[in-house]
């Protein structure tokens, strides 16, 4: 008896081994295509699969196998569409919507060129004026160094950047992109802003001496407010003579209002006065400090000085007649 419990262990255990290493088979089953894809059957339960394919799991099909049973698209189809799609995605594609762009003069103007997807490409900027190639990626090719292109590691966006703008940069540029099916291309009109000044009143300003003089200059189309007004006295510029009495008090705005005032007027103060700012047309306007009766003179003064510039010959007689002129309507002291 000692001897038979090991011998039986040992059975036993063959036994469990012999088990454990047998193959396991799966339960069968069957698969049908129907109009949405692969339905199990349980096995001798296939009522219902007519006109179906009725497929055993056993059968050693793979999924694709099976996507084919089911009326999915072959996995080649599938492939190859994916690398279509991939292809198209990686296509450069760019925003074509015309833009404005509105630079002051003398400022600097950005240009921009969203293009995605852009690859081992390179973005072309050219002048529409006159088909000038301005740049090529980040070369240029124009002497004009104002001209810079911006761009940086990461971004879309190819600026075409001008410094110091002027009346002639005005006009339309094209941003390009050569790709196999053409050329991609965007349209940005540069509109030169040239803010004009003009002062209120007439070409001519009278005052009589030891009056206040208040002269009122208007700066418009200035995208940007100017910092500075400057007024000029004949050639001589005058914002900080506070000593003769002169103040210049400038409002900055969509319309910049800039105001120069005298306390009292003498006729030292008399001549051309001009109100500038940069980069904007200036404003003229002639002031005559005169006294009572003397304004006429003054006048006709000064329009026989205009007149003996373009008629020389002329001048002597129109300043003899303003003299008469002058001297009959100064009153007279009664006898």
């Amino acid at each position: 008896m000692a001897m038979a419990r090991p011998l039986l262990g040992v059975t036993l255990l063959a036994a469990l081994a012999a088990a454990a290493s047998a193959p396991t088979q799966p339960p069968l089953r069957h698969y049908q295509r129907r109009a949405r894809g692969i339905v199990s059957v349980d096995e001798g339960h296939t009522e219902g699969t007519e006109g179906g394919i009725v497929v055993e799991a056993g059968a050693g099909l793979d999924p694709l196998e099976l996507a084919e049973v089911a009326g999915v698209p072959a996995w080649r189809e599938l492939w190859y569409g994916s690398l279509d799609a991939l292809h198209a995605l990686r296509e450069p594609s760019i925003n074509n919507t015309q833009e404005d762009v509105v630079a002051q003069l003398g400022a600097l103007a950005f240009l921009h060129c969203p293009v995605r997807n852009l690859g081992e490409r390179g973005v072309s900027w050219v002048r529409r004026r006159d088909w000038h190639i301005i740049s090529s990626g980040v070369l240029m090719y124009t002497n004009d160094e104002r001209f810079q292109v911006l761009h940086s590691e990461g971004s879309d966006d190819w600026i075409l950047q001008i410094k110091y703008v002027q009346k002639r940069d005005n006009g339309t540029y094209e941003c390009q992109v050569s790709t196999g099916a053409g050329t991609l291309s965007r349209l940005v009109h540069l509109h030169i802003a040239v803010p004009e000044a003009f002062i209120l009143g007439a070409d001519e300003h009278h005052v009589d001496a030891g009056s206040a003089l208040n002269l009122v200059c208007i700066i418009e189309k200035s995208p940007v407010p100017p910092q500075y007004v400057f007024w000029y006295h004949n050639a001589r510029m005058i914002n900080y003579d506070a000593a003769r009495g002169v103040s210049v008090v400038t409002e900055p705005g969509p319309k910049t209002q800039s105001t120069l005032s005298i306390r009292a007027a003498a006729p030292a103060h008399s001549g051309n006065y001009t109100c500038a700012a940069a980069n904007t047309e200036p404003a003229h306007i002639y002031v005559y400090v005169s006294e009572g009766s003397d304004k006429m003179a003054a006048t006709l003064s000064r329009n026989s000085s205009a007149s003996g510039r373009a008629f020389p010959r002329v001048a002597p007689l129109v300043v003899a007649l303003g003299a008469a002129l002058v001297t009959l309507l100064r009153p007279h002291p009664s006898r």
